[in-house]
């Protein structure tokens, strides 16, 4: 019997530890760019500049790959650092929530 209080205290702890304000969704504009070319970001693909700032994207869908493309985002800027750069200080990631053309 005990063991099924158990269960349930810790089910109940996890379900109210979730939340949605772990994180924040920012709506930007920015500017899809092909850093192939930029010395130290070679192996980047491509980035999204916003306000002058380029984010390495966890994933980007293979029609936004276009170099010059301008979209608004919903994203969260994360904490973590892209691993495709050789820079000593590597462009930050962005988890993209939803892209859209601008227009």
């Amino acid at each position: 019997m005990n063991f099924g209080k158990i269960c349930v205290f810790v089910l109940l702890l996890c379900t109210l530890s979730c939340s949605n304000e772990d994180f924040q969704i920012d709506e930007v504009n920015g500017v899809v760019e092909d850093v192939s070319g930029i010395f130290g970001l070679e192996g980047c693909g491509f980035m999204i500049r916003i306000n002058g700032e380029l984010y390495k994207p966890t994933y980007l869908n293979r029609q936004y790959e276009e170099d010059g493309f301008e979209v608004l985002l919903n994203v969260e800027f994360l904490n973590s650092r892209a691993d495709c750069s050789t820079r000593a200080l590597a462009p930050r990631e962005i988890r993209i929530e939803q892209i859209r053309p601008l227009n």
